[in-house]
């Protein structure tokens, strides 16, 4: 995944602070601009014409020097230094974790000090054991009909605790105060498991929830990114709530449309709020309300295609809104998506035989623009899914009664606490944050 995003957001780089280097920078922006969107054409394209690839490839790079040999530009596009790479740790840590073959590890990122390295107590196949057995023990979650084998999952998280979190926070006790937020970016195997949920669940002992506030983010670039799409236009962002209860192929889900009032409930004295629904769900309509709003809450069944990850989608009322479709979403000249909500299953996880180079819904959101995300990493149980939502909704308005993205991982920390004797533990913690 982070191979594939990194290179497919070179087609989306900023180029508008660039026309102000005059008349020169002017023309090197429309001729980038084509040049990136004639490139990224072909290699969307059915057929791989090569021949045409090249061409349009040199012709791209030499533009791309040309824009380098302007003032201030002498990076542009160039992976980032390590000292660029920190700001992504400006809110919080980022901790990296890493299996190999050689040993596990994870890397505390922070904005203010050197890199800490930990060399973590466990091999990479217990860590391959472990994901292979959450993803067994997760298979059938999300339907109130199973009983789930609380004790299995509870283990787990109890390993995760143990040999991975419980070290990364006492190092991090040493640079931040508890309260804090902290970003995992996961690799290999570790993408597959819960970290945000490990600790020992035992009476008067430790969890990570404890400590800090979990967000996750793919890569350090794109947690940077995220930052800094801060919405130019200042005029009120608009919120749209899209539920699909009853779509063609797939099981109904009964409470999507009392999901969805009481989003309305909470939001629509606010913001302006726009809802569609059931035969309004179409794919066409859902695409052009999600370019066209900042603020989106997604109620349906997801559909990770573990063989064509491109293919996973959100069940509509007339088909499947796939990956590709959001990733070629065009917005208005100056809008910043800020938020999804995307309440439905698998959001967050792709292909367990290739968990680092996985393409999945929440990323696609991300990378389509959305600086805050929340998905699951499993199935979600449509009879509990809405107290969840309607206790982070609860939580997302600051004191002067506006909704703020940066508030999202605060917002689930919360709803999480509050429903932690409510409701089975594989759904309190089903959903992450992926974000600001």
């Amino acid at each position: 995944m982070r191979l594939f995003w990194t290179q497919l957001a070179r087609f989306q780089a900023p180029v508008d602070q660039i026309s102000t280097s005059g008349d020169i920078g002017k023309a090197l922006v429309v001729e980038f601009k084509e040049l990136s969107f004639h490139l990224r054409s072909v290699l969307e394209g059915s057929t791989e014409d090569t021949a045409q690839i090249r061409k349009l490839t040199v012709q791209r790079d030499d533009v791309i020097s040309r824009i380098r040999m302007l003032p201030g530009f002498s990076r542009f596009l160039l992976p980032p230094l390590f000292s660029d790479l920190q700001n992504a740790a400006q809110d919080g840590p980022v901790i990296i974790v890493n299996a190999s073959q050689y040993s596990c590890d994870a890397l505390i990122v922070l904005s203010a000090h050197d890199p800490v390295h930990l060399r973590l107590d466990i091999a990479r196949a217990e860590v391959s054991e472990w994901s292979t057995k959450w993803q067994s023990i997760t298979k059938d979650a999300g339907s109130s009909d199973d009983r789930f084998e609380r004790n299995k999952i509870v283990g787990i998280l109890r390993d995760l605790w143990q040999h991975i979190v419980a070290p990364i926070v006492k190092a991090l006790r040493e640079f931040i105060p508890p309260g804090s937020r902290i970003w995992w970016c996961p690799t290999a195997e570790f993408t597959l498991l819960p970290l945000h949920a490990a600790g020992s669940y035992v009476r008067n002992g430790d969890n990570l929830s404890h400590f800090y506030v979990s967000s996750y983010t793919t890569t350090l670039a794109a947690l940077i990114r995220a930052r800094q799409q801060v919405p130019l236009d200042v005029s009120t962002p608009h919120f749209v709530a899209i539920g699909q209860a009853s779509p063609d192929t797939e099981k109904g889900l009964p409470r999507v449309g009392a999901e969805l009032r009481d989003v309305a409930r909470r939001v629509a004295p606010i913001l302006s709020f726009t809802s569609l629904a059931d035969s309004d769900a179409t794919v066409k309509q859902a695409l052009d309300a999600i370019s066209r709003h900042q603020w989106l809450h997604l109620a349906c069944h997801g559909l990770p295609d573990r063989e064509n990850p491109f293919d996973s989608s959100f069940a509509m009322y007339d088909g499947p809104l796939t990956i590709t479709d959001i990733i070629r979403l065009q917005r208005p000249h100056l809008q910043i998506p800020e938020f999804a909500f995307l309440s439905a299953c698998h959001t967050t996880v792709g292909h367990v035989s290739s968990p680092d180079e996985a393409i999945h819904l929440a990323a696609a959101m991300q990378f389509s623009g959305f600086r805050s995300v929340i998905g699951s990493m499993w199935s979600v149980d449509d009879a509990v899914v809405g107290q969840i939502v309607s206790a982070f909704y609860k939580n997302m308005f600051d004191r002067s009664g506006r909704l703020d993205c940066t508030r999202a991982a605060v917002a689930l920390h919360k709803a999480v606490k509050k429903l932690r004797k409510q409701i089975p533990i594989e759904q309190l913690i089903v959903f992450i944050h992926i974000g600001v």
